[in-house]
This record gives structure tokens, sequence and C-alpha cells, in this order.
């Protein structure tokens, strides 16, 4: 992970936020996600590294953009506190604390 890690987000309109990087204005974006509209239910959180995170209403996946980047795995948290928290370890660089949480392998290809 590079010292010099910028962060955005991208809200459910795919529309990438630069400032306000806190975790709760990823709040307000989480809760503007509407079960109801099909076509717009993801937001993310990426990095200058190429990762990111892709909070859904009730799950994360963690992984790298790269072509060939790492795939993580997905998580289905426990509530909306839960996923402020996995925002938080992102948006704070702390990778450790994200890598030990329960991650379910998606069965994309991973780096060797």
């Amino acid at each position: 992970m590079s010292a010099d890690r910028d962060v955005s987000f991208i809200d459910r309109w795919g529309v990438q936020i630069e400032d306000d990087i806190s975790v709760e204005a990823f709040g307000a974006l989480l809760d503007a996600l509407d079960d109801d509209d099909a076509e717009h239910v993801v937001v993310d959180i990426n990095d200058s590294d190429d990762w990111f995170v892709e909070f859904t209403r009730r799950s994360v996946s963690f992984q790298q953009a790269e072509r060939g980047g790492e795939v993580v795995g997905t998580l289905d948290y426990a509530d909306r506190d839960e996923a402020l928290a996995i925002a938080k370890e992102f948006i704070d660089g702390d990778f450790e604390a994200l890598r030990a949480r329960s991650w379910t392998p998606d069965g994309a290809n991973h780096t060797p």
C-alpha cells in the first residue's frame, strides 16, 4: 500500500466523490441504497492502489481492481454498524483488520 493513498467513494449512480471521505459520509451513501431500485444497488470505497470494497444493503465484497488482482471475498454484514466498521477500516487503510474478517471466497481468480 502506498504512503500517499487516496480514497474515494462511488455512489449508487456511479458518481465518484473525492471530498468529505468520512464514515459519516459513507453512511449517508449506504442509507441511500434502495431495495426497490434493482439497477443502482451498490456503493464503493476505492483507493489509489486499486483496492475497493463494494457494499450492497446486506453484503460487502473486498478485492483489487487491477487485472488479475486479488479477490479477498464477500461478507454478509450483520447490521449498519458492522458495515460502517468495515468502511472505517478501509478508509483508515487497516487492511490487517479487514483481512481478519470472515470473508467467503468468491471463486474468482486469485493472484498466485
